[in-house]
């Protein structure tokens, strides 16, 4: 078990390296913000970022006194050290060969080794061990150093919807920058702050090339190095993206073509070249990841197994049960509305049994509450004025179609296969940005489009 020592010398380079940060991000923003008004909440997003992963750093060195952000950090100081020591080894492990032999180059066992016979969690060790030389070996200073670094993505995507959907920027930046679970899990030194940036760039990446066609070459390196940092950690959430992303394409290619018969040329094309080149995608995909994620069969077997687990009796009343599921596909689909809403929902606020869980189902309360007054919304609107209206306001915009097309899978996965809620609090807050500013922008539509309606 790996503890902090936390010293003078921890606060002092974190003070500083705090400091350098928000005068780097206020120099960005003076010199935006004329041209993009967007950037008035570039310092106050990092600077939220940043104290939420102190704050995380500060909950798992004296509340839970360990965790799987410490055995991190130190696996990636111990991977450091062999860049200077053994730069061969360091590098080969670095680009994934996790070989018993490279292991015994290390100078002792270390209790972070049952990371590195995963190769999912021990990816975090092999990327984090390139901010390792700038910590100064501080757990807090590789925090910041991350929580920065993963702000990039996450802002990027931020202003692509902002710029799309400028009239509700305030509440695209809650969405994105300012919810509490999501800045908390998302900035610190684990997985989630990994995939969540990663799933930001990856989306951006991909609509400047398919559809604002900017800046082709460094969006597609980014595809690329984003692609390989999520399926390197979970490779589950890249396969969500991919099919997600060719929906996005799908309808954006379909609704610029006019006229019926380059219509129906188009959507062959399309189903051709989007939706084959897809399945030929993921099928090489998979079979990289290899493993539980090789094949259907296999991950169905781990969503079953995976969600046995965290329902043992050991969680105690920090568990849930959705009920026993085979691993098959009609097994695990007839599961779907119970897991659907708790990927989205759970934890009920009265379900919670500490503060941090209380911030979370405050959260999930508020976003409940956001999506009944939607569903009310669309009632209406079809009572109203008509179905082919409702599926116009919700269903004409690429970023909506990603959003939901991306979140509802995603929360569906997360339902199904987590059981315990302190892990599905982490697990799930990629999905909330998407989920909850595609409520925003359905609201927003929505209130537009009535009232044209009601000045007719």
């Amino acid at each position: 078990m790996i503890y902090v020592d936390v010293n003078i010398w921890d606060v002092i380079v974190t003070m500083f390296g705090i400091i350098i940060i928000l005068f780097i991000s206020r120099h960005i923003q003076k010199k935006n913000i004329n041209k993009y008004p967007e950037y008035r909440y570039y310092s106050r997003g990092i600077f939220f970022k940043l104290i939420l992963g102190l704050f995380l750093c500060l909950i798992y060195i004296y509340y839970y006194t360990y965790g799987d952000t410490i055995d991190y950090w130190r696996g990636s100081l111990d991977l450091s050290e062999l860049l200077t020591t053994k730069p061969e080894v360091y590098f080969s492990i670095l680009f994934g060969n996790i070989s018993f032999e490279n292991y015994c180059q290390f100078k002792h066992y270390h209790e972070w080794y049952y990371m590195y016979r995963d190769p999912n969690s021990y990816a975090i060790i092999r990327f984090n061990s390139l901010l390792a030389p700038f910590s100064f070996n501080s757990y807090f200073v590789m925090t910041i150093l991350l929580a920065s670094l993963s702000y990039i993505g996450i802002w990027k995507l931020f202003r692509l919807f902002y710029n799309e959907f400028s009239e509700i920027g305030k509440y695209l930046a809650f969405a994105f920058l300012f919810v509490p679970s999501v800045a908390f899990w998302g900035s610190g030194i684990m997985k989630d702050t990994y995939t969540f940036s990663a799933t930001c760039w990856l989306v951006y990446s991909f609509y400047k090339v398919f559809i604002h066609k900017e800046k082709i070459l460094p969006n597609v390196i980014a595809i690329i190095v984003m692609s390989y940092i999520l399926l390197s950690t979970r490779p589950f959430m890249l396969y969500i993206c991919i099919v997600s992303i060719i929906l996005m394409l799908t309808h954006h290619y379909l609704i610029s073509v006019k006229g019926g018969f380059i219509k129906a040329i188009s959507l062959v094309v399309i189903v051709v070249v989007f939706w084959g080149g897809g399945i030929l995608l993921l099928t090489y995909l998979s079979k990289t990841a290899g493993g539980a994620y090789s094949t259907i069969d296999t991950m169905l077997e781990k969503a079953v197994i995976t969600q046995q687990d965290l329902s043992r009796e050991y969680y105690g009343k920090n568990s849930f049960d959705i009920g026993a599921f085979e691993p098959s596909l009609p097994g695990i689909l007839s599961k779907a509305p119970v897991a659907i809403n708790a990927g989205l929902y759970y934890p009920y606020i009265w379900k919670t049994r500490n503060a941090v869980m209380l911030i979370s189902g405050l959260e999930n309360l508020f976003l409940l509450l956001l999506s009944l007054y939607v569903l009310v919304l669309i009632i209406v609107a079809i009572f109203k004025i008509g179905p082919r209206y409702m599926l116009k306001t919700l269903f004409n915009h690429p970023l909506v179609i990603f959003s939901l097309s991306y979140a509802i899978p995603f929360a569906f996965m997360v339902g199904l296969t987590t059981a315990n809620y302190g892990a599905l609090v982490r697990y799930k807050i990629p999905l909330i940005p998407f989920f909850l500013s595609s409520l925003f922008i359905i609201i927003n539509r929505f209130n537009k489009q009535r009232e044209k309606h009601i000045t007719k």
